[in-house]
């Protein structure tokens, strides 16, 4: 190889070698913008997510606002029916409405309660749903097992356990059945007692 040709190859590697570092120089511009992009984007995204939970947790506070109201609503329509029930069917006279007490540090809250001490010696616990399920039979029957625990003056009483709903599925209906709850619905702005077929109401008293 000449010395010119020699020359040559060097000139060509020196401009190779500077094309390289110009392209590299390209891709580390091109890779710096990408990722500043990438950042704006996060951000971006970041915000948008915080803007959709503070939706969802407005949303999910306005319903549950709504099933307060509505839960509250269908007690105050239940409660004048109940009383009524109370006095016609199970000639209770006395009736009250969210009662709670607390004993040892636990607490039994129950929506109505009536009874009567003298001639028929019975007790009716209430408890006041709007849609009845599963859990609200599991609740009054937690609630009859404590309740003489916190009330014992009447532990000597037949006690009886009912749900008020305004509305109840079948299958659930006849879990009550089944379980001697009773059941009162909601029918034309009255609640009323639903007739069980071969039904026998079961006094938490007799264990």
């Amino acid at each position: 190889m000449t010395d010119k040709e020699l020359k040559d190859l060097v000139a060509s590697l020196s401009v190779s070698n500077k094309e390289i570092q110009m392209t590299q120089k390209g891709f580390q511009k091109e890779f710096q913008m990408a990722q500043e992009e990438f950042k704006v984007a996060q951000k971006e995204l970041q915000a948008s997510q915080r803007e959709t939970d503070a939706q969802i947790k407005q949303v999910n506070k306005q319903l549950g606002e709504m099933g307060n109201k509505w839960g509250t609503f269908a007690e105050g329509m239940a409660i004048a029916s109940i009383k009524k029930i109370m006095f016609d069917v199970f000639k209770i006279p006395t009736v009250s409405q969210n009662v709670t007490k607390r004993m040892n540090g636990e607490t039994i809250e129950i929506d109505a309660f009536g009874y009567e001490n003298s001639n028929i010696n019975t007790a009716v616990v209430v408890e006041i749903k709007s849609h009845l399920k599963e859990t609200a039979v599991e609740q009054i029957e937690e609630t009859m097992a404590n309740f003489t625990k916190f009330f014992p003056d009447h532990a000597e009483k037949k006690l009886f356990g009912m749900i008020a709903c305004v509305h109840a599925p079948e299958n659930i209906k006849s879990l009550l059945r089944k379980k001697g709850i009773y059941l009162t619905v909601l029918h034309d702005d009255i609640f009323e007692m639903y007739d069980f077929k071969n039904f026998t109401p079961r006094d938490f008293n007799q264990q």
